[in-house]
């Protein structure tokens, strides 16, 4: 009974961590360049997007082996570009740190190439780098997700993926553009009227410091004018946070219950115990001593009163 308890008690403590964490937090500040100009976690924006295509998928934690995810969904239109690729990059960052050197973590040669795979020898389809597909762009729109301008510029042939570089070309661009980095839907556009300008990166080799020229590539501003704001971290519960208070308030009520349940019965024990124990057996020798006597016919001895009165006086 009393490991039942002490086991239940443990559970009470672990099951409200295990069930409330959430991978799409950062562990540390590494990411708040990310974070402070898209409004969530580069996380965040990949479990998004991959959701698009399949309500079901839950980040979990990526693989510090890169590639840190595949693109593995029947329906891989939502993966199956190189910006889920850099998102995915950006997240194992975010998840693992940006480390004692602040360079974050970069993937080799192939890295791309691999999680397009996702572990098969066929590749996901219909394969885009630098793009969405049409539908999947008007999706991301439709959903409010602020894929930031780099992601649809930045691809190295080789499949290889740098942290420091992304990040910076990115910051580039938002003090530029006045954080206003989002320009492939209306929605997330904060002043139609700027101008979309940019360079696409397209680099052949394996380092930063060997890139290719660049060709000047025009986005026509949108359409619609439409002006929003950033829009702020989410500081609400998780369903997972929501499920792990629950599971635990539970398994701890429990426990708590037996507890109590388990002194109680004790106590009724001890109660039951003290009520039926044995009445001492009281010799009365005064009772035993008469009906000695009268057992054997012996004389009754007188007593000591009768022994000090004294003897009647005679008189004539």
């Amino acid at each position: 009974m009393a490991s039942l308890l002490i086991t239940l008690l443990e559970l009470s403590f672990i099951l409200p961590y295990v069930f409330a964490q959430d991978h799409t937090q950062c562990v540390d500040n590494g990411s708040d360049w990310y974070t402070s100009v898209v409004g969530e976690t580069p996380c965040r924006t990949y479990e998004r997007l991959r959701k698009m295509c399949n309500s079901d998928y839950a980040l979990g934690t990526l693989s510090p082996n890169t590639p840190p995810d595949t693109c593995n969904e029947q329906v891989a239109d939502c993966c199956c570009n190189s910006i889920a690729f850099g998102l995915s990059m950006m997240c194992l960052t975010c998840q693992q740190g940006i480390g004692s050197s602040g360079n974050g973590i970069d993937a080799g040669i192939g890295a791309y190439q691999l999680y397009l795979k996702h572990g098969t020898k066929s590749f996901c389809a219909s394969n885009t780098n630098r793009s969405f597909t049409t539908h999947i762009q008007t999706a991301v729109c439709n959903n409010n997700l602020k894929i930031h301008n780099d992601f649809y510029q930045l691809f190295w042939d080789d499949g290889s993926w740098f942290y420091t570089f992304s990040r910076e070309q990115m910051e580039t661009t938002n003090a530029a553009d006045g954080n206003n980095s989002f320009t492939h839907c209306a929605s997330t556009t904060l002043n139609a009227n700027s101008s979309s300008e940019s360079q696409s990166i397209s680099l052949s080799k394996s380092t930063p410091s060997s890139l290719s020229s660049l060709s000047p590539t025009e986005f026509a501003a949108p359409s619609a004018t439409s002006t929003s704001t950033l829009p702020r971290s989410s500081k609400s519960l998780t369903a997972g946070a929501i499920a792990g208070i629950v599971v635990g308030s539970i398994a701890g009520t429990i426990a708590f219950f037996l507890i109590w349940l388990f002194s109680y019965r004790r106590r009724r024990t001890d109660i039951e115990d003290s009520e039926i124990s044995p009445t001492p057996f009281i010799i009365n020798n005064a009772s035993n001593t008469r009906s000695t006597s009268r057992v054997s016919g012996a004389i009754r001895l007188p007593t000591m009163k009768e022994r000090r009165e004294p003897p009647p006086r005679y008189t004539e």
